[in-house]
């Protein structure tokens, strides 16, 4: 059991912060900026993300929110299955359609966006194209600067989120 004032580290350096009779929610947002923000303002985001390999490549996007590469996919909408989500926001993202498959990875942590604190639910998913060799997607230019098939070799990892490093070690090594 915690005492107020305690910190409890989290994902990614994150933390709660015990204070008062409230919990005070301690995040950093997409570019790094950390804030606080009463427990009461935090929402779940449950949101999905399919690792998508093909011909030895593995398909990644560019966030144009944070600059770094990641996997397609995104917020789950209320009353949607996870991974109908996943389809959906993968294609939404690349003009993709995609089978999901088994579970990969689940992260959990606290992140701010768009100016609101969320108690963030990552479930990564590996994928397969649903049409073989239909592997020409487009880039959401709302969301992505750019989406691009990587060579298992040359994966930018220096460039990703340290969750998304875990999330492809976990799909590689299984």
């Amino acid at each position: 059991m915690f005492a107020r004032g305690d910190t409890v580290e989290g994902w990614e350096g994150e933390a709660t912060r015990l204070s008062g009779n409230d919990h005070e929610i301690v995040c950093a947002d997409l570019k790094g900026r950390v804030a606080s923000y009463p427990s009461k303002d935090v929402r779940f985001r449950p949101a999905a993300y399919g690792i998508l390999r093909d011909n030895n490549q593995i398909l990644l996007s560019r966030s144009r929110f944070t600059g770094l590469w990641d996997f397609p996919g995104g917020g789950v909408n209320p009353f949607e299955l996870m991974a109908d989500g996943m389809v959906r926001e993968f294609f939404e993202e690349t003009s993709l359609t995609i089978i999901c498959g088994d579970l990969v990875y689940v992260a959990e942590g606290f992140i701010a966006m768009f100016g609101h604190p969320f108690h963030s639910l990552r479930y990564y998913y590996r994928c397969r194209l649903q049409s073989d060799g239909d592997r020409q997607g487009a880039a959401d230019p709302h969301e992505l600067m750019e989406l691009r098939w990587w060579p298992l070799a040359e994966l930018p990892q220096a460039d990703m989120h340290p969750t998304d490093q875990e999330a492809l070690h976990r799909f590689l090594s299984s």
